[in-house]
């Protein structure tokens, strides 16, 4: 799935000044425990906001308690409170704290979603798209994409690229999914410079435009995207679309390779063995194949050449 995460930023509003950094430990913790007391005061209140404030306090600030914080977000939750749905949807389902449970991570997304909470949208457009604890059903994921995308959200418009490029509920439109792809990617969206840059690249039955690939590789390795890491130092091992340069295909690759991405660590292993770009050695070839063998067989029969 798409990667998720939730706006944390409404509960942090309240303490934020006490997550500071870890030089600030003691201090923190203690000036988390005195707020995390004047919390369970307000708590008693019985107001959602409260009770929410007091769960965050729980989840995020030291000592941390992940299941005290889960017992005060179904308080919250119980009264309506829709960051705490939300919270909750996604604890259930994960597995935080609790058992991981996709129908109840569900039950809490649509309570969420229906109060116009954007993350909970998403999530829930997520699990109507891949059938998690409830039916698929692509029109009705679409739908939820689209509130999200309208309130600006660039993971609902990425995913509503994807379904125009793969053509799930709606008619396959490379037009449309780069119209959405794009503006998610100018919010931002690491994911959607990665399909730009392989629908670009060729790699996605579209026409090829060098340019333009390269432009979004780069945005998207740029952010960490260790894919468009891979796919671009294959541009500048080979010198298309830029200027050939061994050197920085292997940084790329290499940048891929430690993030775990297998056919980087074949490749990598493949330029140790010819030094292209590095000093020319097969121990260190040997040990970025025996990374990649278990995916790909072109590292395990060079394994079988060189590994005896």
């Amino acid at each position: 799935m798409f990667g998720l995460s939730i706006d944390t930023a409404k509960a942090h509003s309240h303490y934020s000044h006490l997550l500071n950094s870890n030089r600030m430990g003691i201090v923190t913790a203690m000036a988390s425990s005195t707020e995390r007391i004047s919390l369970r005061k307000k708590a008693h209140s019985g107001q959602a906001e409260d009770l929410f404030q007091l769960a965050c306090s729980y989840d995020f600030d030291r000592p941390k308690d992940k299941r005290a914080a889960i017992r005060w977000y179904k308080k919250a939750a119980k009264l309506g409170h829709a960051d705490a749905q939300n919270f909750l949807g996604e604890s259930y389902r994960e597995g935080w704290s609790t058992k991981q449970n996709y129908e109840k991570a569900v039950q809490f997304f649509k309570l969420a979603a229906k109060q116009g909470q954007i993350d909970a949208q998403v999530s829930l457009g997520v699990c109507l798209r891949y059938g998690e604890g409830i039916e698929r059903n692509d029109e009705q994921a679409l739908k939820w994409y689209r509130r999200a995308a309208k309130n600006g959200n660039d993971k609902a418009m990425s995913n509503i690229g994807r379904m125009y490029m793969d053509g799930e509920a709606v008619q396959q439109s490379w037009s449309k999914a780069i119209y959405w792809y794009k503006k998610a990617a100018a919010l931002g969206n690491v994911t959607a410079m990665h399909w730009l840059g392989r629908i670009y690249n060729g790699q996605e039955e579209y026409p090829e435009d060098l340019r333009q690939a390269i432009h979004w590789l780069e945005k998207a390795a740029s952010e960490g995207d260790m894919q468009s890491q891979t796919d671009l130092a294959i541009h500048y091992i080979n010198g298309t679309g830029v200027e050939e340069d061994v050197f920085k295909a292997v940084e790329l690759y290499r940048l891929a390779a430690e993030q775990g991405d297998t056919w980087a660590q074949h490749l990598l292993g493949v330029c140790y063995r010819d030094g292209d770009g590095v000093r020319k050695n097969i121990r260190v070839a040997i040990s970025w194949w025996k990374k990649a063998a278990k995916e790909h067989p072109e590292a395990r029969k060079q394994l079988k050449k060189f590994d005896k």
